[in-house]
């Protein structure tokens, strides 16, 4: 019994040396192979130090040329970066390749192919709209400023980035649309600043003057500041219906001083005010028959 005790604890204690001798060898190989790649390696790292500086240098030639075009600002930072990474990633498989031989650029690629699909299929709805934005960018079918009509949406354009493009709507509130659905679709464009024709219809009752009416209207839009002379103003009858003497008011804002909404909201209230003053009555923008008070009902 005690023989076998005691062969059990050589065979531990050998093992335990074993161990050590296995580990120390280890060590020493993989310092030997460090000390015997050491020029490979400051070669690597000084290739790669040469590339870094390239990025650099290259990313101010291209800033410094790409300033003197007409190439939106934004995408000349995101070109910069771009050629920065492409370098920098391009001086670490060439670093690669020297710190280690047997690594090839062939095999990264071939181990990368089926990965890249995942990633790809995955990313796609983010890959869409940044190659969107990079379109829009490039071909700058609209700019900050441009008031613009998109789906169900329309407003102000307040940025347009890189995922993305703000609308502030003429009720205040920010929409924002993934450039992808602004590529994609069917957008109106009126430029920054440029007047936007506005349309408010009204009817008056068939006993109403309607010269005087279109005087009075005429007078509010002068006064409104928010309305601007020219293109100038219009005030024509479309129809006479059984609600009364249609009226069509046609009047401009310029949309980089007034948000129309404002313009179209005071131009509506004073007209009122001013038509109901002069005894002209407004009747309701709907199918109901206003019975002329001076005349007898109709028997049942």
């Amino acid at each position: 019994m005690l023989l076998q005790e005691g062969n059990a604890r050589d065979k531990i204690v050998d093992n335990v040396w074993l161990i050590k001798d296995v580990l120390w060898r280890s060590i020493n190989d993989i310092l030997a192979s460090i000390i015997e790649r050491l020029p490979y390696i400051v070669a690597g790292l000084f290739v790669l130090l040469m590339f870094w500086l390239f990025s650099k240098v290259a990313r101010r030639f291209f800033l410094s040329l790409s300033s003197h075009t007409k190439l939106d600002y934004r995408l000349q930072i995101l070109f910069g970066r771009l050629i920065v990474v492409f370098i920098y990633i391009f001086g670490i498989f060439t670093a690669f390749t020297i710190i280690i031989p047997t690594f090839h650029f062939g095999d990264l690629i071939a181990g990368l192919g089926f990965t890249s699909f995942v990633i790809g299929f995955a990313t796609k709805d983010i890959l869409n709209n940044f190659l969107s934005g990079i379109l829009i960018l490039w071909h700058q079918p609209f700019r900050i400023g441009d008031y613009i009509f998109v789906g169900n949406n329309q407003g102000k354009v307040e940025n347009i980035g890189i995922r993305a493009t703000q609308l502030r709507k003429d009720d205040g509130e920010l929409v924002l649309i993934p450039n992808g659905d602004m590529y994609s679709s069917s957008i109106t464009i009126r430029g920054a600043g440029a007047e936007r024709r506005m349309i408010l219809k009204i009817s008056i009752g068939y006993n109403s003057d309607i010269v005087e009416a279109k005087g009075i209207i005429r007078n509010v839009l002068n006064k409104e500041a928010g309305v601007v002379t020219e293109p100038k103003t219009n005030v024509v009858v479309t129809d006479l219906s059984s609600e009364g003497v249609d009226l069509s008011i046609y009047f401009w804002v310029n949309t980089d001083k007034f948000r129309p909404i404002q313009v179209f909201d005071a131009v509506a209230t004073e007209i009122k005010k001013e038509l109901s003053n002069a005894g002209i009555e407004m009747y309701p923008p709907s199918s109901v028959i206003i019975q002329n008070p001076e005349k007898e009902p109709l028997a049942a």
